[in-house]
């Protein structure tokens, strides 16, 4: 299912991406740490989702200060919210990996899943971009944790 969700997202959202994207390509090459930002970032539009009825999506990408290596950290947050009325226990949670893998591409290789937490409407999933020339950077998508409770 998240590869062909990947497909779809990247069939209909190409434009969308490419711009943000180079957002998140422009903030990875600022000056990060003494001197320059602590972090930075920027978001996508909002959409609705393609796999759940009554569900939006908000895509978040950001940057943290240059590793030991050099290279700035960069994050993507996707936060599914559920419209009022809307069960939890009916969602596809895995469609946030799907906007994760489908934002990953480019200088990025992948979307690594790091972790999710409640927020107040719904879920908001965690993920590392890996860039292409790192030989880790393997597409890899986690099993995201059921969720039956009620938000």
């Amino acid at each position: 299912m998240i590869t062909a969700l990947v497909h779809r997202i990247r069939t209909q959202c190409s434009a969308e991406l490419n711009t943000f994207r180079s957002q998140v390509n422009a903030l990875a090459r600022q000056d990060f740490g003494a001197g320059g930002l602590d972090a930075a970032a920027t978001t996508m539009a909002r959409r609705p989702c393609l796999a759940t009825p009554g569900v939006s999506v908000d895509i978040v990408g950001f940057t943290c200060p240059r590793s030991s290596a050099g290279k700035p950290s960069v994050r993507v947050a996707v936060s599914l919210s559920l419209q009022p009325g809307r069960m939890a226990s009916a969602v596809h949670w895995e469609e946030a990996h799907a906007w994760a893998g489908a934002v990953a591409g480019g200088e990025w290789a992948a979307a690594e899943y790091v972790g999710s937490q409640e927020s107040p409407d719904g879920m908001v999933f965690h993920y590392a971009l890996k860039n292409a020339d790192d030989p880790a950077a393997v597409p890899e998508y986690s099993a995201v944790p059921h969720y039956s409770k009620a938000l």
